[in-house]
């Protein structure tokens, strides 16, 4: 499964408020240029619950059990965000990439049928 998002300035926000996370460097031009990013970065929980929400909308009749991710790099804001997941043995590995390839994320998910 290959599933292609576009991490957007208005979700960010959303999951600050849901969250309580409302680190400037999440939402603020300046204060992530001041970090020494060009835009503000998504919160590596928003990225992993998105990880989570994709592969559940896919297979409904499947209930997370445990997961894992491990972060690469910082995804920007406004950066299309690609997930693939493939089965590994037991698990479901994630990959997050950039559009351009680049690795953001990896991760791995145990489920099980509902």
């Amino acid at each position: 499964m290959n599933k292609a998002v576009k991490i957007t300035k208005e979700a960010l926000r959303q999951y600050a408020v849901a969250s309580g996370d409302t680190s400037a460097i999440h939402l603020e031009l300046d204060a992530a240029e001041q970090a020494g990013f060009e835009r503000p970065i998504a919160h590596g929980m928003y990225i992993m619950g998105l990880a989570h929400s994709l592969y559940v909308s896919q297979h409904p009749t499947f209930w997370i059990k445990t997961s894992r991710m491990t972060f690469i790099r910082p995804l920007l804001v406004d950066t299309v965000a690609c997930f693939d997941y493939a089965p590994v043995n037991d698990e479901i590995e994630i990959t997050v990439t950039e559009k351009n390839g680049d690795l953001v994320a990896r991760g791995y998910l145990t489920v099980r049928e509902a």
